[in-house]
C-alpha cells in the first residue's frame, strides 16, 4: 500500500468518525418545545363512535429525533369526571367542584419516540417508532402537519392538520383522507410551539391573567373541532365551532378569583343556554398538575335547578397553556371528552351520540388564529 493511499485512508476514516449520530434538522418554525392537541374523529357512519382525543407534549431535537409524552382518551371507554378543586369564587359564581376528565391530573397516560423530516411540500413529516420507553411500535405511526412561524413577533410557531380550520359547520367538516393528514386513525390536531420550558415554572398562574395588563384585556379564540351527535341522538357527525368569545379575564364580565385555590370562576349570560327562564352558564378554569396544565368546565346553570351544583353533564376540557419564546401566556390548545351520564346513577348511559369530543385552540389574536364564521347566503336566497 502507498504511503499516499494510506493517508487517503486515514483521511476518509477520521471524516467518517467526525460525522454526527444524527444528521442536523431545522426545528419546525424553529421551535423545541410545542403543546399539541390530536384527535381520532370521524362520523358514525365511518367508525361507529370510536372517536379519541389526546393532549400533551412534543420535543424537537436538532439531531432529527422528536419524542411525545400525553394524556389521551378513548370514546368507547366512556371516561368521568373528577373533581379537582372546590372554586371558592364568591360574588354569583356558585361554589362548586371544578372537575376536569379522569386522568388529568396524574402522570402521563403514555408517549412515543421518534423523527422528523420535512416532505417536497414543506410539510413537517413525524414518524413514531416507538412507545416511552423506546419499544417498538408494532407499525410506525406517521402525521404530517402544516407548520406556520413567524407568529407573535416570531417567538412563536403553530402547526395543524389539513381541515382544522375552516367555517362554522354543524356537520360535514371534511375529514381528511386516510394518509392525508395520519397513517393512522387521527384526523385532527392543533399544536403551538416556542423554547420555552415545559414545565411548572413556564405557566401562567390564574392570578397573572386577571391581574397582569399583559394578559387581562386580551380576548382568546380559535376554533374547534367536534364529533358529536346531529340531533336525533343516533347519528354522528364532525362540526365545527369556535372557542373563546368577546369577554376578557379583568373585563367587566365578572371573572373572579377563588379565594383558597389556584381557580377562577364566571357567571356568564346572557348565553345560549336552553332553559328559557335561566341563560347563565357557569364557567370554571383551574391549574392543575405539573406543566402546562390547566383545565376549564362549563355548565348551563338551569340544569342545576333550584341546587347549587350540577354534578352531571358538564363540559371538562383538559388544557395546556401557550407560552411564546419571552414567557408570555398566548391561549390554551386544549381538547373535550364527554360522556353523558344518567342524572339519577351518576353513570354512563351509553348513549354515544350525547357525547362532544373535540380539539382546539383559544389563542391570543397575536397567534392570528383563523376564527370559523357562519357561511351565510346572500339576501334573497
Amino acid at each position: 500500500m502507498t504511503s499516499t493511499l494510506l493517508a487517503l485512508l486515514v483521511v476518509a476514516a477520521a471524516l467518517v468518525a467526525a460525522q454526527p449520530a444524527g444528521a442536523a434538522a431545522a426545528l419546525p418554525g424553529g421551535k423545541a418545545h410545542w403543546v399539541v392537541a390530536v384527535g381520532g374523529l370521524d362520523t358514525s357512519a365511518k367508525t361507529n363512535f370510536r372517536n379519541w382525543v389526546r393532549i400533551g407534549y412534543y420535543t424537537f431535537a436538532p439531531d432529527s429525533t422528536v419524542t411525545t409524552s400525553f394524556w389521551n382518551w378513548n370514546q368507547r371507554d366512556q371516561p368521568m369526571r373528577a373533581d379537582t378543586m372546590e372554586a371558592d369564587c364568591g360574588g354569583t359564581v356558585p361554589r362548586c367542584p371544578i372537575r376536569t376528565v379522569e386522568g388529568f391530573t396524574g402522570a402521563p397516560s403514555g408517549g412515543f419516540r421518534g423523527s422528523y423530516t420535512y416532505a417536497s411540500d414543506g410539510r413537517l413529516t413525524v414518524t413514531w417508532t416507538g412507545d416511552e420507553a423506546g419499544n417498538p411500535l408494532a407499525e410506525p405511526l406517521t402525521e404530517h402537519w402544516t407548520v406556520e412561524g413567524a407568529l407573535a413577533g416570531g417567538t412563536a410557531a403553530r402547526m395543524l392538520s389539513p381541515t382544522f380550520y375552516g367555517p362554522v359547520l354543524t356537520e360535514r367538516v371534511p375529514v381528511p383522507a386516510p394518509g392525508a393528514f395520519s397513517s393512522y386513525t387521527a384526523t385532527f390536531g392543533i399544536g403551538y410551539g416556542s423554547n420555552a420550558a415545559l414545565d411548572r415554572e413556564s405557566r401562567a398562574a390564574m392570578k397573572d391573567l386577571v391581574t397582569d395588563a399583559r394578559y387581562n384585556s386580551r380576548t382568546y379564540k380559535g376554533a374547534f373541532v367536534v364529533a358529536k351527535g346531529n340531533g336525533d341522538r343516533k347519528t354522528g357527525v364532525v362540526g365545527r365551532e369556535q372557542t373563546g368569545g368577546d369577554w376578557s379575564f379583568g373585563g367587566p364580565q365578572g371573572w373572579r378569583l377563588c379565594g383558597s385555590a389556584p381557580c377562577m370562576g364566571y357567571l356568564q349570560h346572557p348565553t345560549g343556554c336552553d332553559d328559557p327562564l335561566n341563560k347563565n352558564r357557569v364557567r370554571y378554569l383551574a391549574e392543575v398538575g405539573g406543566g402546562r396544565r390547566n383545565t376549564e368546565e362549563y355548565w348551563c346553570q338551569g340544569l342545576a335547578q333550584m341546587a347549587t351544583c350540577y354534578p352531571y353533564n358538564s363540559h371538562p376540557r383538559p388544557l395546556l397553556q401557550v407560552v411564546d419564546d419571552a414567557g408570555r401566556f398566548q391561549g390554551w390548545v386544549g381538547v373535550e371528552a364527554f360522556t353523558e351520564v344518567d342524572t339519577r346513577t351518576n353513570r354512563p348511559t351509553g348513549t354515544w351520540a350525547a357525547g362532544y369530543w373535540g380539539v382546539f385552540d383559544m389563542v391570543s389574536a397575536d397567534l392570528k388564529p383563523r376564527l370559523p364564521v357562519d357561511q351565510k347566503p346572500p339576501a334573497g336566497r
